[in-house]
């Protein structure tokens, strides 16, 4: 689809003309070599095991949140200071990424991830060798993902929407696209299939709606000991109005995006692009319902998320029509 005068990033440059898109035939090569590579080459979550739970969600997909909840229930149950702020490094001081400095050695060690598994991660042999920690897994539908990264980004982006639906199926242009959560899934989906008791998958939707009960879950599965009493502490500071006010001002980034923000809008055309990168790639749905019947990897005890909501921003099937923003 050609765009008057579309800017270019310099990922872009040199991929695809905007006017002349590659076809999928191409797009689906690139895409299942990148991945070949990135599954074989990047082991790093490998490389940590001496935590007692690791919290990996999609990018978009309520980090800041539920990290935050969390990590207030955890400073109420142990009696110490929680982080002053969602959106710096004091953030980590109790759930953090792996390679941060722990600040209470004898607390429960948690981490916080956005990593995409290596094929290793798959391996009996290799998990009898040295068990891994339980794993915390949080998804979102994929359309919410896009719109949010895409208005958090679109400055530095520099490209339509109907563009960034495209993607990039090198994983270079975007840091986070269809093609990147594809990934993510189909991973992840792959891993909680063959190891379902070590893996609790979660829906942030499911979160929004029982923040209370997915917290028990969160906390049964990491083994925290958790209360009603400290999860309830992390949810009373779990609004957005409590979190817009607990951004660090000195960081220019801003997560939270205030309630009935306006973000970008999937036309039909972006819909059918969207469905077909997922019909050709998608392994695992999780429960959402992107196709007709279900696709691999389903949330146990968990109903197929439907294709439409009730609101002003009714959401229609990807063949159909427009999603919310």
């Amino acid at each position: 689809m050609p765009f008057d005068n579309p800017p270019a990033t310099d990922a872009n440059v040199g991929y695809r003309s905007f006017d002349d898109p590659s076809p999928p035939i191409v797009d689906d090569l690139v895409f299942r070599l990148h991945c070949a590579n990135r599954h074989s080459t990047n082991l790093s979550i490998l490389k940590y095991y001496d935590f007692q739970g690791f919290l990996v969600t999609g990018q978009h997909s309520g980090t800041h949140w539920i990290k935050w909840m969390l990590s207030h229930a955890v400073a109420h149950r142990h009696g110490v200071q929680p982080p002053r702020y969602f959106n710096n490094a004091s953030s980590n001081d109790l759930i953090g990424h792996p390679k941060h400095k722990r600040i209470h050695p004898d607390l429960p060690r948690i981490a916080s991830t956005h990593s995409i598994p290596p094929f290793a991660l798959d391996w009996a042999w290799l998990r009898a060798l040295r068990r891994p920690p339980p794993y915390a897994l949080v998804v979102r539908d994929v359309r919410d993902v896009m719109v949010s990264n895409y208005e958090k980004w679109r400055t530095e982006y520099g490209v339509p929407f109907s563009r960034y639906v495209a993607g990039d199926p090198r994983g270079k242009a975007y840091i986070c696209d269809a093609w990147w959560y594809v990934r993510f899934l189909n991973r992840w989906g792959e891993v909680a299939r063959r190891y379902p008791k070590e893996t609790l998958v979660l829906r942030y939707e499911d979160f929004r709606r029982d923040p209370l009960e997915n917290l028990r879950r969160l906390s049964s599965h990491f083994r925290l000991d958790l209360t009603d009493a400290d999860l309830l502490a992390g949810i009373a500071v779990g609004s957005k109005d409590y979190m817009m006010a607990c951004q660090d001002p000195a960081v220019a980034e801003k997560p939270v995006r205030p309630d009935g923000a306006q973000g970008a809008r999937f036309s039909r055309a972006d819909l059918k692009t969207l469905g077909g990168i997922l019909d050709r790639n998608l392994k695992h749905d999780f429960g959402y319902g992107y196709f007709e019947r279900p696709r691999g990897y389903q949330i146990p005890g968990v109903a197929r998320q439907a294709t439409e909501v009730q609101g002003p921003d009714r959401r229609r099937s990807l063949s159909e029509g427009v999603v919310t923003g």
